[in-house]
């Protein structure tokens, strides 16, 4: 489906989609980005930089504790 296409189709559904429209491309907006952009939505040890080092705990969060400089 070319471009021009896709944009006659959405203008014409419009009225009647609008709320499924968005939600669809958001969603795909949401993927593009994860695809892009793996950092964005990476785990970085529960939010801290990379001088903190965490320690999962079989109960709770995971203890932090900041590595001093040299």
């Amino acid at each position: 489906m070319c471009y021009a296409a896709f944009m006659d189709w959405l203008r014409s559904q419009w009225g009647r989609h609008k709320a499924a429209i968005f939600v669809a491309l958001l969603v795909a907006a949401a993927l593009a980005a994860s695809v892009w952009y793996p950092a964005s939505i990476k785990n970085t040890g529960a939010g801290f930089g990379p001088d903190w080092e965490c320690t999962p705990q079989a109960q709770g969060g995971p203890t932090c504790i900041k590595k001093i400089r040299p």
